[in-house]
Protein backbone atom coordinates (compact mmCIF):
# COMPACT_ATOMS: atom_id res chain seq x y z
CA UNK A 1 0.00 0.00 0.00
CA UNK A 2 2.86 2.38 0.80
CA UNK A 3 4.44 1.91 -2.63
CA UNK A 4 1.18 2.72 -4.43
CA UNK A 5 0.59 5.83 -2.31
CA UNK A 6 4.19 6.91 -2.93
CA UNK A 7 3.75 6.41 -6.66
CA UNK A 8 0.50 8.41 -6.71
CA UNK A 9 2.13 11.13 -4.62
CA UNK A 10 5.09 11.29 -6.98
CA UNK A 11 2.78 11.65 -9.99
CA UNK A 12 0.91 14.49 -8.27
CA UNK A 13 4.14 16.24 -7.27
CA UNK A 14 5.49 15.63 -10.79
CA UNK A 15 2.43 17.29 -12.33
CA UNK A 16 2.86 20.31 -10.06
CA UNK A 17 6.59 20.48 -10.79
CA UNK A 18 6.00 20.11 -14.55
CA UNK A 19 3.45 22.89 -14.67
CA UNK A 20 5.59 25.14 -12.47
CA UNK A 21 8.50 24.51 -14.84
CA UNK A 22 6.36 25.43 -17.84
CA UNK A 23 5.28 28.59 -16.03
CA UNK A 24 8.86 29.79 -15.50
CA UNK A 25 9.91 29.14 -19.11
CA UNK A 26 9.41 32.06 -21.47
CA UNK A 27 7.10 31.55 -24.42
CA UNK A 28 4.65 28.78 -25.13
CA UNK A 29 5.44 25.10 -24.69
CA UNK A 30 3.04 23.14 -26.82
CA UNK A 31 3.47 19.79 -25.09
CA UNK A 32 0.72 17.65 -23.68
CA UNK A 33 -0.30 16.72 -20.16
CA UNK A 34 1.44 13.33 -20.23
CA UNK A 35 4.77 14.84 -21.32
CA UNK A 36 4.51 17.60 -18.72
CA UNK A 37 3.85 15.06 -15.96
CA UNK A 38 6.60 12.72 -17.21
CA UNK A 39 9.24 15.46 -17.18
CA UNK A 40 7.98 16.64 -13.78
CA UNK A 41 8.10 13.13 -12.29
CA UNK A 42 11.63 12.54 -13.59
CA UNK A 43 12.80 15.91 -12.29
CA UNK A 44 11.11 15.38 -8.92
CA UNK A 45 12.76 11.97 -8.53
CA UNK A 46 16.19 13.37 -9.37
CA UNK A 47 15.66 16.50 -7.32
CA UNK A 48 14.40 14.80 -4.20
CA UNK A 49 17.01 12.01 -4.25
CA UNK A 50 19.99 14.22 -5.03
CA UNK A 51 18.99 17.33 -3.07
CA UNK A 52 17.08 15.73 -0.19
CA UNK A 53 19.46 17.16 2.42
CA UNK A 54 18.20 20.70 1.65
CA UNK A 55 15.21 22.34 3.24
CA UNK A 56 12.06 21.18 1.34
CA UNK A 57 11.15 24.52 -0.35
CA UNK A 58 14.70 24.83 -1.70
CA UNK A 59 14.51 21.26 -2.99
CA UNK A 60 11.21 22.10 -4.72
CA UNK A 61 12.77 25.15 -6.42
CA UNK A 62 15.75 23.07 -7.58
CA UNK A 63 13.34 20.43 -8.87
CA UNK A 64 11.35 23.02 -10.84
CA UNK A 65 14.61 24.30 -12.35
CA UNK A 66 15.54 20.72 -13.34
CA UNK A 67 12.11 20.21 -14.92
CA UNK A 68 12.33 23.53 -16.79
CA UNK A 69 15.73 22.51 -18.13
CA UNK A 70 14.32 19.11 -19.11
CA UNK A 71 11.41 20.69 -20.97
CA UNK A 72 13.69 23.18 -22.75
CA UNK A 73 16.24 20.54 -23.75
CA UNK A 74 13.53 18.07 -24.73
CA UNK A 75 11.83 20.62 -26.98
CA UNK A 76 15.12 21.80 -28.52
CA UNK A 77 16.26 18.22 -29.28
CA UNK A 78 12.84 17.18 -30.57
CA UNK A 79 12.28 14.63 -27.81
CA UNK A 80 9.04 16.30 -26.68
CA UNK A 81 6.51 16.48 -29.48
CA UNK A 82 3.92 19.24 -29.84
CA UNK A 83 0.55 18.29 -28.42
CA UNK A 84 -1.27 18.46 -31.75
CA UNK A 85 1.29 16.47 -33.75
CA UNK A 86 0.48 13.05 -35.13
CA UNK A 87 2.98 10.22 -34.84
Amino acid sequence: MGFILGLIGNIIVGAIVGYAARAVLPGAQDIGLAQTIAVGVIASLIGFFVFSWFWLPITFVITVILAAAGIKIGMDKGLLKPQNSIG
